[in-house]
């Protein structure tokens, strides 16, 4: 279990993080409004080098650390620690408007935003710490998957428990953000069953025993860097260790975060590939030689189509939106009813939101023509990014899931990632 810090534990192990933060905030984000108007100010110098960071895989570290800077990673920090604690329809419309600007810069907090609750299941003296952190920028990363043959959530790592601590050795991929964090947790399962314990382990980025690279080669999301993590015998403080999750925390729970920022992420995409065929039939294409009127944008075909598609994405839209207001009402009642109807709404909205983006960054090319294809349109990186990020986890289990649910009144069960 979580301990208390003490000062031998924060002095004595290479794997303890200095007692002042090394990045500084300039700011503290003071409320949702804020966020926003925030966000609005970033997403114009993210989106104008998307295309040449994607197409030459430059990782985007000037643009993270500028959310850094503007105090984005300390939104959703308690308002008793000093945070914001922004709703979850600022957090989803704040990763929409990311994605829409860079899809690969939406990915890569998503794993800060998903485990930065985590650290409310632990002491007042473990959340003090570390929400001030948060608050200051610092950054959680991710490497908890493995690439292995076995089912997600079967580690092959190496957990050994220490003096004031634990060591872990291990390899793990898809590690989203890793790259850029300071912390980068992994998850360890004791037992089975009604008995299975579940902890989070924060490991300083910062340390021997810790190496993380960019061999992350996709074909879409190509700047997340979400590759390799190798841990030597890297040191683990009790301090940092944390219940991954908590009976009184049940409407922030991480697999509703994770999924509400996923459905953002792919309705960014999509509103992204809509703007763009706007634009690109809009100034670019010339008219069909059957179309009767001067201008492509005027063919009655292309206005038909181009609405359907606006159909597909307003529908994702509100969806989303829809279930970010249920997710924000779990978190106020935090009833098991009102954690379930959240659940359900996410899953809809994530099969929505993803099949807005994969639908989109398709079939648009059929209205604008082959020169749309051009690589300096760099048009295909929309579709590259919405295939990616589509198989971040299998909808056809949500699917069934929710089919199960709604047929047969079986609750979605833990680690169905509904």
């Amino acid at each position: 279990m979580a301990t208390e810090m003490s000062e031998q534990s924060l002095t004595t192990k290479p794997g303890v993080a200095p007692d002042q933060p090394r990045r500084r905030a300039a700011t503290t984000v003071p409320d949702d409004a804020a966020a926003l108007a925030m966000i609005a100010t970033l997403t114009p110098r993210i989106a104008e080098g998307a295309a040449k960071r994607d197409h030459d895989r430059i990782l985007p570290r000037e643009e993270i650390d500028a959310l850094s800077t503007a105090g984005f990673f300390g939104i959703t920090v308690p308002a008793a620690h000093g945070g914001a604690d922004v709703s979850a329809i600022t957090v989803t419309e704040i990763f929409t408007r990311l994605a829409a600007a860079d899809p690969s810069i939406g990915q890569i907090p998503q794993n800060h935003f998903c485990w930065l609750p985590v650290v409310d299941h632990g002491t007042p003296a473990q959340a003090e710490f570390f929400f001030s952190r948060f608050l200051a920028g610092e950054r959680i990363g991710n490497a908890h998957s493995e690439d292995t043959v076995r089912r997600p959530g079967d580690y092959e790592h190496q957990l050994v428990r220490v003096e004031d601590g634990w060591t872990i050795t291990g390899k793990k991929y898809y590690s989203t953000g890793a790259i850029f964090a300071d912390w980068i947790p992994f998850i360890h399962h004791e037992g089975e069953g009604e008995v299975r314990q579940s902890r989070m382990f924060f490991v300083w980025a910062d340390q021997p025993g810790v190496q993380v690279i960019n061999d992350w080669d996709g074909f879409g999301q190509r700047t997340t860097a979400s590759g390799t993590t190798i841990f030597t015998q890297a040191f683990i403080p009790d301090a940092y260790v944390f219940p991954l999750s908590a009976p009184r925390d049940i409407g922030r729970a991480f697999v509703l975060n994770a999924n509400l920022i996923h459905g953002a992420i792919d309705l960014g995409i999509a509103e992204a590939v809509l703007e763009d065929a706007r634009i690109y039939i809009r100034t670019q294409n010339r008219p069909w030689t059957h179309n009767p009127n001067p201008t492509h944008a005027e063919e009655p075909f292309v206005i038909r189509d181009f609405g359907r598609l606006g159909v597909v994405v307003r529908t994702a839209r509100v969806a989303l939106m829809h279930a970010a207001r249920l997710v924000d009402t779990a978190r106020t009642s935090a009833t098991p009813e009102a954690v379930l109807a959240a659940r359900l709404a996410v899953a809809d909205a994530r099969i929505l939101t993803s099949e807005a983006a994969t639908k989109l960054s398709h079939e648009f090319f059929a209205l604008t023509g082959a020169r749309a294809t051009l690589g300096k349109h760099a048009l295909d990186r929309h579709w590259r990014n919405a295939r990616t990020h589509s198989l971040h986890d299998p909808l056809r289990w949500k699917e069934f899931h929710l089919g199960n649910y709604y047929l047969n009144g079986v609750v979605p069960p833990p680690g169905s990632y509904v």
